[in-house]
Parts: C-alpha cells; sequence; structure tokens
C-alpha cells in the first residue's frame, strides 16, 4: 500500500518512524503487543505530543530547508547557505541581565541611565562572546557541503571598520578570511581582490524583453517536464507498446492455463526477482549454496513454496555454456551502467556482463515461460531494444566494443541461449528513439 501512495520514501519514513517507536516502547518497558497498541493509540490523541526525529534522506531527490542547528551533523551533496548578507544588529531589550562567571553576583542593565556596574564591566566580554558563538555557526553551517558549497558574498559599497569585525556581516567575514589564507586567488570585475579593499558588485545586466523571456520560460518548462533519464528496459516496453498499437494481434498474449501456478501473473514476477537475486549471490563457479539463497529470497518476495523451483530455474543458469563461458572470463553481475546521449541519459542493470577476447558480452536472465522455438523467437523481438540499449549504454561508457547481446531463457530443466543476431541495427533503433525523445 505505501509503494503505490506516489511518494515511496515519506512512506518509508512514517514506516521507520513507527518500527523505531515500537522498539524504543519495548526496550523501556517491555510491554505486550496490546500494551503498545494501547500506548501507539494514545499518541494518536488529539493533544499528545510526540517526539518525532526527522530521518535524513540522503537520496531523495528533493530541497530540505533547515535551519544551521537543523542541519547539524549531516552533510550533503550540494549546499546553499542563505542569510550571509544581514547585518549584524544587536538586540538590546528594555532588561538585560548578566551572571559574571568570576563572580557570585549579577550585573543588570535596566535603561541606558540604569545600569550596575559590573554590567559595564563585563558587557564586551559577553559581546565578544557572542561573537565568536556566530563564527562557530557560521563553520557549523558551511561544513555541512560534501562536494559543493554555495555562499553569496554579495556586499555594499561600504568599506567596513577592519578594527571591529563584530558589525561585519557573514559574507564579509568570509570574503575577508578566504583572501587573506594562502593560495587564495581572487578574482572581481575590476582584476584581484584586496583582503579588505571591497569593490562594489558589477552591475546587472538589463531585463530582457517580455517576449525573449516568455519565450525562454516556456522552454525551460517543456524541458523540465520531460524525463532526461531513460531505462533500457522503459524503450523495450515502450517499443513494444508501439508495436502492438501498429498490429492489435501482438498485442494478444497467449493465455497462461497451462502454466505452472509459479509462472503465472505477479506470482511469476516475484518468482523471477527471487531468482535473478540467487544468481547475484551465489557463486557462478561452483553453485554453493543456492538451495539456501533461494529459501531465502522465496522468503523475501513471499512465494515460500516455491524454493525448489527458484533453485531449478538458477541451476539452470549456472549449468548454461553461456554462464559457463562468463566465469572463464572477467565478468560483473548485476552492473549497473549510465551514458549521456545528448541531453538525456540512458541507464540500466544488467545481469551479467563479460569480456571475452572479442570484446564485452551482456547476458541478461530471462525468466519467461516458452513452449517451442518460435514462442523463443518472438520473445527475442521483444526485448531486442533492451538489450540493445545496455549494449549501447556498455560501449558508450567504457569505450569498449560490445559483441554480443544473450538472452538466457531460464527452465526448470535447462536454459536456452539466445543472441541478438543484429545487435548493430538494434543500438541504431536505441540511438534513434532517444534522439526523437529529445
Amino acid at each position: 500500500l505505501g509503494a503505490d501512495a506516489g511518494r515511496l520514501r515519506d512512506v518509508s519514513r512514517r514506516i521507520r518512524f513507527a518500527v523505531d517507536q515500537a522498539r524504543a516502547f519495548a526496550d523501556a518497558t517491555g510491554g505486550t503487543l496490546r500494551e503498545y497498541l494501547d500506548w501507539a493509540t494514545l499518541q494518536g490523541t488529539e493533544g499528545a505530543r510526540v517526539v518525532e526525529t526527522v530521518l535524513p534522506e540522503t537520496d531523495d531527490d528533493a530541497v530540505r530547508i533547515l535551519t544551521i542547528h537543523g542541519a547539524k551533523g549531516l552533510e550533503f551533496p550540494v549546499t546553499v547557505v542563505s542569510g550571509m548578507t544581514t547585518e549584524v544588529r544587536r538586540r538590546r531589550s528594555g532588561v538585560q541581565l548578566l551572571f559574571p562567571h568570576d563572580s557570585d553576583t549579577y550585573a543588570l542593565r535596566v535603561s541606558a541611565r540604569v545600569t550596575t556596574e559590573e554590567f559595564d564591566r563585563y558587557e564586551p566580554i559577553d559581546e565578544q562572546m557572542d561573537f565568536h558563538e556566530k563564527l562557530r555557526l557560521l563553520y557549523v553551517a558551511l561544513t555541512r557541503a560534501r562536494d559543493h558549497l554555495v555562499v553569496s558574498v554579495h556586499r555594499t559599497t561600504r568599506v567596513p571598520d577592519p578594527n571591529d569585525r563584530q558589525k561585519w556581516t557573514h559574507a564579509e567575514l568570509l570574503w575577508a578570511a578566504a583572501c587573506e589564507a594562502p593560495h587564495w586567488e581572487a578574482f572581481t570585475a575590476r582584476g584581484p581582490a584586496t583582503p579588505i579593499g571591497f569593490d562594489p558588485p558589477a552591475p546587472s545586466a538589463p531585463f530582457p524583453p517580455w517576449d525573449v523571456w516568455r519565450a525562454r520560460r516556456d522552454a525551460a518548462l517543456a524541458s523540465g517536464v520531460r524525463s532526461r533519464v531513460r531505462s533500457a528496459t522503459a524503450i523495450a516496453a515502450e517499443a513494444a507498446e508501439r508495436a502492438a498499437r501498429a498490429d492489435p494481434g501482438l498485442a494478444k498474449e497467449p493465455r497462461d492455463l497451462e502454466l505452472p501456478p509459479w509462472n503465472k501473473g505477479r506470482y511469476g514476477t516475484a518468482v523471477g526477482r527471487a531468482v535473478h537475486a540467487v544468481l547475484q549471490t551465489v557463486d557462478l563457479v561452483t553453485g554453493a549454496g543456492v538451495d539456501d539463497t533461494a529459501a531465502a529470497q522465496a522468503a523475501a518476495e513471499g512465494v515460500i513454496g516455491r524454493e525448489r523451483d527458484i533453485a531449478a530455474l538458477a541451476r539452470s543458469a549456472l549449468a548454461s555454456a553461456t554462464v559457463r563461458e562468463a566465469v572463464e572470463h572477467e565478468f560483473r553481475r548485476e552492473m549497473y551502467v549510465a551514458t549521456a546521449l545528448g541531453d538525456r541519459t540512458l541507464e540500466g542493470y544488467v545481469d551479467l556482463v563479460y569480456r571475452s577476447p572479442t570484446g564485452l558480452v551482456v547476458v541478461d536472465y530471462k525468466t519467461d515461460a516458452w513452449r517451442d522455438q518460435g514462442d523463443l523467437d518472438a520473445k527475442v523481438a521483444r526485448y531486442r531494444l533492451q538489450g540493445a540499449s545496455y549494449a549501447l549504454a556498455l560501449s558508450e561508457a567504457t569505450g569498449e566494443p560490445v559483441a554480443r547481446c544473450v538472452f538466457l531463457f531460464l527452465g526448470t530443466e535447462r536454459a536456452e541461449a539466445r543472441d541478438v543476431t543484429d545487435l548493430a541495427r538494434a543500438v541504431e533503433e536505441v540511438r534513434a528513439i532517444l534522439e526523437a525523445s529529445a
């Protein structure tokens, strides 16, 4: 249900929060399930306060807006520190109270004319402590960046007093510190910059005419709504859909009444994922651990009872001539590959890749059921652009030629290997599809 909600990460975060709360309840009380449910119901009532820790999602493709204190301990690929140009204005409330560390008395300020002697003496120390706290917070903010740090050092034409840095903005402090650092080269519109001689900002370009601006905006919006990443499986699925629209007879799948239960519908998809996971994990040379891994993956995919079928499908792959040849050369399993083609990125996960004397060989496992050789030919035609997409991405990313693309159809008794016979032509078709989408 959570995966169907659209915002999977948000749902996952809530589930993790519920799990963490349940563990905390169990650690604190050792209560029963019924007691926990009663407690959870109480937490959902109006007026209840639940301490919720916001867990960082480092792979979430979104902008997070945090305070400096909220960002403590976290890192982000790109960090933009804002508010650097805010002028320092010391807040003075009607009544100020200080407690000197070397005295058991207090320092009080009621107004400009009503102060204690200790307050006038310790106020500079308090201001100095505020300044050091300001520097500390600036350091915390700037060190949240892992790869790129973006700050604004925009400054006014005012030249700050070099003897009173407590009144400098964060931008002025950062610029001066950078200019004073060794091996630093700073340039402005007027040439090399000096530590204190702040140059005024360069004049901004005038706004473009309305028609020009609107055309640029429309082009940016049109470009933004298009997906810039295309997967190999999506290209193959779209090609099959286009073929079905051109010839409706191609869309008619054979009825699966005669297929075994583990190879039907969603059940077959779960078994296929389990088989791929087994082949990703076990030793391809010896096949050790196939049964144990198959049992674990059957439980993970919710197809308990199909352990023997999963193990048999995996063994058919291990016994095939294709996998036997792969283990004799340098090979990689479940390898992610991506490459930029124009303004699009082509990506995919390749089940098995090995380097033969003639070039790279792409192997893609298929757990589809088949009845005869004609059925296999139809499936190869359906998947050929998927294999070609893998070949194109690999050749572009590595600079090495892809000699073959093999679909290994797995069965409980044997595996059938089928090559994409027109691989070069299929690769050019994928290029044309990407260019057309651009």
